[in-house]
């Protein structure tokens, strides 16, 4: 007479095989992190200034902590992600794109300049796998407007947008009497033209705008004269332009007035900050921490928010193909907690996610954009950055 199979054996013969089934039907994707090799925004020297809004380290480690964070998610949806890494030497964009081909990632994640990312548009729109692409550490406008790519999603805050976020900040307080000092470099001269935009919108007045120099020569030292630079006339606050951030530094507490400083030092808007302790934040920090061994910064979180929107689409329709995926992104349909407050999506029109900004200091955050008040007649976040109507992007 046979004995019974006893209870613990049938759960365990049942567990076996619900899991060979389940891991039948797995789909495997691939998350692939492609940064610039030699890039001088993560030199030694350029890391250990740690100016305000630069990046802290490179960004793969925030979409580590992502996909650590989402695997119940993914295996409950029935999918795998797997992470890899790629150097790229800036130059040979046909070699890349083979490269990219025999990987065949279905989702890329560049740590690239604006340049590099122009130069690969048409190699990705060339690939055999269309992947769905995220710009994570690059904030230029022609990226998300002349020069955008229907392939493209950006998780990082456009330059628009955090100029924007001072400027609503500003507007809010009625200082809207600005003196702006703009440094020397063609980035800075680029970004002279982005904050003209949003200094329109919120009805802003440069009172007066100086050039600033850092230079040994005597005969220039009046242009690096913080208190000689900021003496007249009256203005209710000083903004400066130094995507550099070494004169921008010295600036705060060094005015020939009583004002505050905002843009590249004093309040400066950033993606993420880390002593922002609400919404899930402090844990978030602190896991990255473990994982990369210094703090979150905005970088960071835009690598970690991308992963965190890849296993929101794949969640919210686990049978869903590559390009309808792309679909729901940029349709805004998929949203994501980012840990700010509420929920983020990506604008349709740009590809660009829409998101909190938070304006902030060395030990924390003073406030965070749209402020409260501000409206839109159809999402308050769309008042930061290029809205529908102002958008240059014709790809849609």
């Amino acid at each position: 007479m046979l004995k019974p199979l006893r209870p613990w054996l049938i759960a365990a013969v049942l567990g076996s095989v619900i899991q060979l089934g389940w891991a039948a039907g797995i789909t495997n994707w691939q998350v692939l992190v492609v940064g610039l090799k030699d890039d001088p925004r993560y030199e030694r020297n350029t890391l250990e200034r740690a100016y305000p809004g630069h990046s802290a380290g490179r960004p793969l480690a925030g979409a580590q902590v992502a996909l650590e964070e989402s695997r119940p998610t993914l295996d409950l949806a029935g999918h795998q992600l797997k992470l890899q890494s790629l150097e790229w030497d800036g130059q040979n964009a046909a070699g890349l794109r083979q490269e990219l081909d025999k990987r065949g990632a279905q989702y890329l994640l560049l740590d690239l300049p604006a340049a590099q990312q122009k130069a690969l548009m048409p190699e990705v729109a060339a690939l055999k796998t269309k992947p769905i692409v995220f710009n994570v550490s690059e904030g230029s406008d022609e990226l998300r407007g002349s020069a955008c790519h229907p392939q493209w999603l950006h998780t990082l805050p456009s330059d628009r947008m955090r100029a924007d976020a001072v400027a609503q900040w500003l507007a809010g307080r009625n200082w809207r009497d600005v003196l702006w000092l703009v440094g020397p470099r063609p980035a800075d001269a680029q970004q002279r033209e982005v904050w003209q935009g949003a200094f329109k919108r919120y009805g802003i007045k440069v009172k007066a705008e100086r050039k600033f120099v850092l230079s040994g020569d005597p005969r220039q030292r009046d242009l690096g004269n913080p208190r000689l630079l900021t003496a007249e006339p009256s203005h209710d606050a000083v903004l400066v332009l130094d995507t550099d951030g070494e004169f921008a530094r010295t600036l705060p507490y060094n005015t020939a007035q009583p004002r505050p400083v905002l843009g590249d030092a004093g309040l400066v808007p950033l993606a993420w900050h880390p002593q922002w302790d609400r919404y899930g934040a402090p844990q978030l920090t602190r896991r990255f921490i473990k994982q990369a061994g210094r703090p979150m910064q905005g970088h960071d979180w835009a690598a970690w928010v991308a992963v965190k929107a890849i296993v929101a689409a794949l969640d919210d329709q686990p049978k869903a193909t590559l390009p309808q995926q792309l679909q729901a992104l940029r349709s805004g349909k998929v949203t994501i907690d980012g840990f700010k407050g509420g929920t983020v999506s990506f604008r349709p029109w740009d590809g660009q996610l829409r998101q909190p900004i938070f304006l902030a200091h060395g030990d924390g955050v003073a406030a965070t954009a749209p402020l409260e008040g501000a409206m839109h007649p159809r999402d308050v976040l769309d008042t930061l950055g290029a809205d529908s109507g102002d958008s240059a992007c014709k790809n849609r």
